[in-house]
């Protein structure tokens, strides 16, 4: 269950285009795969079934077969192309920490636990108004599995539009921002190209992203905690089932050896009561897997979307660092020159040398301002997003309280 659909259709207001019609995603048909090798593990693939109504793909219904690596893949590369995006997690590949915690967790279930999750990252990318272009995603849809394991071998290819430009340019309807104001996110940088300075000013590390990455790990802990205390209210709801299951059967059983010396009231009590029991251990089994699916799943994409935006921030960081270490070499080479003695030639190449890096420390710096203005725009988008799933997610919580409740009391009654 995702409330990605609910969130862009809200977030739309129906005055503009509506970035949700522009990809349908589902993963299923898990297949898993044998190496050849004694000692290799096998692996699973997934068919991913796409419908998209954008121009740039050559069909407009697609299947390709994928497996986890193929999507691990397509996120460094995003993760990679994008600097300042804050591209959505995908599943663990060990999922000791999500799933495997609550116990008579069959294969299965975590199949399709594993399936829900890649399809969330999905839609999440293709809802997003620069990855939904991108020719990464592209080319992750529409390849043929030879195709794209050759692709995968190949270079990077380098973003051709400024990712601040194309902000501005992509005026998709998920990127309004509700009625209420979200907590303000300022930049690092003391001025942007767009004001129509040069990008040469030196970019610091302001204390408001300190304060963002503050806030962020804040989240993560508390959600982290939130998480594990729901973990444990599903875990002993899975636990009172299958407690439920066994004290059933007992009771059937006793109920069965009365009924073999008397055919009264009390044989046919103990039976209705052990059956009633069995039922009751499906809707506690119903309910945890529900908890799961609509509460424990969303905190758990929340927890990977902080870890996220923290990775941002720390390539911002090393960004600037690089533009820092340009700027004490160009310092270094211009009070060099300003003792110079030396040979004309000489000169001339330390000028060159001071022109190059001059011209590095300007492309850094507006590196760095462009990262920023992204990652500005992408935390509005983290707040209205989180404001709208969490609340769906107490919604659908509260919900599956009372639904569950008025099954129990109707069993009792019944």
């Amino acid at each position: 269950f995702f409330f990605a659909t609910n969130l862009v259709n809200e977030m739309a207001g129906g005055d503009t285009q509506d970035i949700n019609t522009l990809f349908e995603f589902n993963v299923s048909e898990p297949e898993k795969k044998e190496r050849s090798g004694k000692l290799d593990l096998g692996y699973w693939t997934y068919h991913v079934y796409t419908k998209t109504t954008l121009e740039t793909f050559s069909q407009k219904e697609l299947v390709c077969v994928r497996r986890y690596s193929d999507f691990v893949w397509l996120r460094e590369q995003l993760v990679e192309t994008f600097a300042g995006v804050i591209v959505p997690p995908i599943p663990e590949k060990s999922v000791k920490g999500t799933m495997e915690k609550l116990a008579m967790i069959n294969a299965n279930t975590l199949l399709e636990y594993r399936q829900r999750a890649l399809r969330k990252f999905l839609v999440r990318v293709g809802a997003h108004p620069i990855l939904c272009t991108s020719d990464l995603l592209r080319e992750f849809l529409e390849l043929s599995e030879e195709e794209f394991n050759k692709r995968k071998t190949l270079p990077k290819k380098p973003s051709s539009v400024p990712l601040g430009q194309k902000f501005k340019e992509l005026s998709f309807s998920v990127t309004k921002s509700f009625s209420k104001e979200q907590p303000p996110v300022r930049s690092m940088a003391t001025s942007s190209a767009s004001d129509g300075q040069e990008a040469t000013e030196r970019p610091v590390l302001g204390r408001q992203w300190e304060e963002t990455k503050t806030y962020i790990d804040q989240l993560e802990r508390s959600l982290s905690l939130l998480k594990e205390r729901i973990e444990l209210l599903v875990k002993r709801r899975r636990e009172t089932s299958a407690s439920l299951l066994e004290f059933g059967k007992s009771f059937v059983k006793v109920g069965e050896i009365e009924s073999s010396y008397e055919d009264g009231s009390l044989p046919k009590a103990l039976i209705d009561v052990g059956h009633h029991s069995e039922h009751l251990s499906i809707v506690y089994q119903e309910q945890a897997e529900n908890e799961t699916i609509q509460v424990i799943e969303t905190i758990s994409y929340y927890v990977g979307l902080t870890q996220a935006v923290r990775d941002v921030i720390k390539r911002i960081q090393k960004m600037v660092l690089t533009h820092d270490t340009i700027d004490d070499s160009l310092t270094k080479m211009q009070e060099k020159k300003s003792k110079f003695q030396g040979k004309e030639e000489d000169q001339r190449r330390l000028e060159l040398e001071i022109n190059n890096a001059t011209e590095r420390k300007r492309e850094a710096a507006k590196e760095v301002m462009e990262a920023e203005s992204t990652l500005t725009e992408e935390m509005k988008r983290f707040h209205r997003e989180k404001q709208y799933d969490i609340k769906q997610m107490l919604k659908a919580f509260v919900d599956l309280q009372q639904e569950y409740a008025g099954k129990m009391k109707t069993s009792w009654e019944a």
